[in-house]
């Protein structure tokens, strides 16, 4: 959701409201017992719990704002599950509809800020597994909120996850194999690498094998080539950034990068794939 989505529900929400204040008027009864106007009450409810208190910390929205109408509604919802008094829905509904533009609306109308469009991250679970999936809903979900750092953290770990899967699908005695081979280089690229592995399971290359030793292994391994390695490498200190207390912040803009060349260079890699 953007900006004008989250104004556009609180533009929905009052106009449901004002609907079902008519409602009840007109109904000219002492207690409202109509199965219609219950559920009106419930729809007016779950927008607000639903579409426009999760959006609203990206606005400066403080806290006691957010707290008085969450109980509006909670107690809205409450009446709405028996017969109740007219008056106590008028009251809870006027009370609501009295502040909600200059409580809600407007501040975020102020905002310079904007929720993440998260369409293009999205797009990364075409190419993802069921596994990685329940990585990547929650990195997706994460940037919807602006938690950028816990979205690459999430996002990283389904990345490393489809590298893990690759190799054992490659077999633990290649990559072990492969290590070897490295530490006996002296010359070009990886005559820096002086670490061999032992690894035999999923477990112990999760454990064992650090993320960063893991993009020049399967960078040897022919899997990514060496500007995917660099790129990824960038990828992995934005990880670390957002794992650990620093000055360095993640924009948006970090966010769409990182997630855009995991897409191309891990998800989508052929090399990469996990399908026979």
């Amino acid at each position: 959701m953007n900006k004008e989505d989250v104004l556009g529900a609180v533009d929905a929400l009052e106009s449901l409201a004002n609907q079902l204040r008519s409602s009840i008027t007109k109904a000219k009864v002492q207690f409202v017992n109509r199965t219609e106007i219950q559920q009106s009450a419930q729809q007016v409810s779950r927008k607000w719990f639903e579409d426009i208190e999760p959006a609203l910390d990206r606005f400066g929205i403080t806290s006691e704002t957010k707290q008085k109408y969450s109980t509006f509604f909670n107690s809205l919802l409450t009446l709405s599950t028996k017969p109740s008094q007219t008056k106590s829905y008028l009251r809870i509904i006027d009370a609501i509809l009295q502040d909600l533009r200059p409580d809600i609306a407007i501040p975020i109308m102020r905002s310079p800020g904007k929720i993440v469009s998260i369409l293009h991250l999205s797009k990364i679970l075409g190419a993802a597994t069921e596994e990685e999936k329940e990585f990547l809903n929650e990195a997706i979900g994460c940037a919807g909120q602006g938690f950028f750092r816990a979205s690459i953290v999430l996002g990283w770990s389904a990345a490393v996850h489809r590298i893990h899967k690759v190799v054992e699908k490659l077999g633990f005695d290649k990559f072990n194999r492969a290590t070897e081979e490295m530490k006996k280089i002296s010359t070009g690229r990886f005559k820096f690498f002086n670490k061999t592995f032992t690894v035999n399971s999923m477990n112990e290359l999760r454990v064992v094998v650090f993320d960063n030793d893991l993009l020049w292994i399967i960078e040897y391994l022919g899997l990514i080539d060496s500007n995917q390695h660099d790129r990824l490498s960038t990828c992995l200190t934005m990880r670390n950034n957002s794992a650990h207390p620093g000055e360095a912040p993640i924009t948006e803009d970090n966010l769409s990068s990182f997630y855009s060349d995991l897409k191309t260079m891990i998800f989508e890699n052929p090399k990469l794939s996990l399908k026979v």
